[in-house]
Formats: structure tokens, C-alpha cells, sequence
């Protein structure tokens, strides 16, 4: 028996204008949508410094494109880049949603610009990361992000349909069915998005880059956070392999990761 099934009156909420949006997070609507943009979360003079210490290491080498990830830019957790974790307002809004203490299960910059202009098909996050289920990312904008300039749009609600089994590209006749989100991110913005939602990305038609942080935080329990992000400790119980260094033989993850 195949079914899929949404309450309509969930979307009608989702649509109406400032609902999922605001300068304090709701801890409600981020349950109920599973998404939510924290307006001013970094003032944007602060934005605008780690911008320019991305360029900066960018230029100096220290942060580095991955040659099969365009979008995606790394760097060590000893960078300036990664200061951004213990701000403060960063540090509030991680112990908002895990009242129990955060952990961080990856940081990275994801951005468009001439070089890679591409949208990102639809698809959820979850089965390309280690651990439990219970996680957010945390797109913190650099520069202007929205429709104009590859920014993400997000499908609210979709997030509890959980794990889909696999990973790939979602069919467009269920997203066809659903409430279409594509916020307008300013510098100091943040969008909180669950590790299961459907999103994707649009294509980059601007001069102006797209650069954001995409900050993966989860219990501080669960098995493959990397650091702390509170007083609480990590779990005695960890693992952070390669699906290689894990499955002798297994349904490899198409793609390994996603770009944003």
C-alpha cells in the first residue's frame, strides 16, 4: 500500500506571511516546520568580519574548496573561521534548541558565485550524516542570500516524514504538492533547517556571491559530534569513520555529500 499524506492546514500556516521568521527563534514553530529564519542573529558589522576572514584564508590557503564539492569550503577547527561557534548569540540559540547541551557535528562554508552557478536538486540531509537523527543546520549568511543568487529553499513540515531510505533527488510531483519556502537572507541571518527536511537551491543569477556558514549542530550526546558546544561532555560512546572504514560491503550513499 503506497500513501502520501500532509495536513493542509499545516501549509496554509507555513505560507502566511512572518510565521516562520523572527528576531527571537520559536522553539514551536521550529518543531512544527522545522525550519525557521533568526533574523539579525549576528549584527552584520560582525557578519562582514568573518567574510573577510574567509577571503583571507581562502587567499592564504588555510581555508580550501574541495575539487569534487564546489560549493563547499573547509577548514580546520583552529581557524578565525570557526571562532564563529563561540559567539555568543551562536552559543544562545545552539543551547535554545538542545537545552541539554549542543555538540557540533560539522562546520563548513558553502557558496555560489561565477564559478558555480548551479541549482541543487531537492533532497534532505539526513543520509549523509553520522549518528542520530536530531540534528539542525544552521545557515549563517556572509552575504545577501536568497532566489536571485543560489540561496535555499526549503519545504516546511517535510521533516516529519523522517529518514526517505535513501539518498537522491526527490520526485517533483510530491514537491509539486507542498509549500515552497525561499527566504532573503541579509548578513547576520540565520536559517535553522532539520536534518530531514526537503530543500534544494536555486540557480546563482547574480554578481553578488552567496557565501554562508552551514553549522551541523545535534545533542552533545549524540556519537559523532566532533566538539562541545556547551559545559556538557561528549558521549563516551563515539564514531566518526568513513562509510569505507565501516561496511566491508554496503548500499554506498550516491554522491557522499550534497552541495548547498
Amino acid at each position: 500500500m503506497n500513501f502520501f499524506e500532509f495536513p493542509a492546514a499545516e501549509l496554509d500556516f507555513f505560507s502566511q506571511a512572518g510565521h516562520l521568521e523572527g528576531r527571537q527563534l520559536s522553539l514551536e514553530v521550529l518543531d512544527r516546520a522545522g525550519v525557521f529564519v533568526v533574523r539579525g542573529l549576528l549584527p552584520a558589522q560582525r557578519a562582514a568580519s568573518y567574510l573577510q576572514a574567509y577571503e583571507a584564508a581562502l587567499t592564504e590557503g588555510s581555508a580550501k574548496a574541495r575539487q569534487n564539492h564546489l560549493t563547499e569550503v573547509s577548514f580546520e577547527l583552529d581557524s578565525p573561521l570557526a571562532k564563529v561557534l563561540f559567539e555568543p548569540e551562536f552559543a544562545a540559540l545552539a543551547a535554545q534548541i538542545f537545552e541539554r547541551g549542543a555538540g557540533l557535528h560539522n562546520i563548513r562554508v558553502v557558496r555560489k558565485d561565477e564559478n558555480n552557478r548551479e541549482p541543487v536538486f531537492v533532497h534532505q540531509d539526513s543520509p549523509y550524516c553520522l549518528g542520530f537523527f536530531e540534528r539542525y543546520s544552521a545557515f549563517l549568511a556572509l552575504t545577501p542570500c536568497g532566489a536571485q543568487n543560489g540561496g535555499l529553499f526549503v519545504y516546511p513540515g517535510t521533516h516529519h516524514l523522517g529518514y526517505l531510505g535513501d539518498a537522491g533527488a526527490i520526485h517533483g510531483d510530491l514537491t509539486n504538492q507542498l509549500y515552497r519556502f525561499t527566504p532573503e537572507l541579509g548578513p547576520g541571518d540565520c536559517l535553522l533547517m532539520h536534518s530531514a527536511i526537503w530543500h534544494g537551491s536555486t540557480r546563482h543569477e547574480s554578481s553578488v556571491p552567496r557565501v554562508m556558514y552551514d553549522i551541523q549542530i545535534q545533542p552533545v550526546v549524540d556519537p559523532s559530534s566532533m566538539i562541545s558546544l556547551s559545559e556538557r561532555p561528549l558521549s563516551k560512546w563515539r564514531l566518526r569513520l568513513e562509510n569505507k572504514e565501516i561496511f566491508s560491503t554496503s548500499r554506498v550513499q550516491r554522491g557522499t555529500t550534497v552541495s548547498k
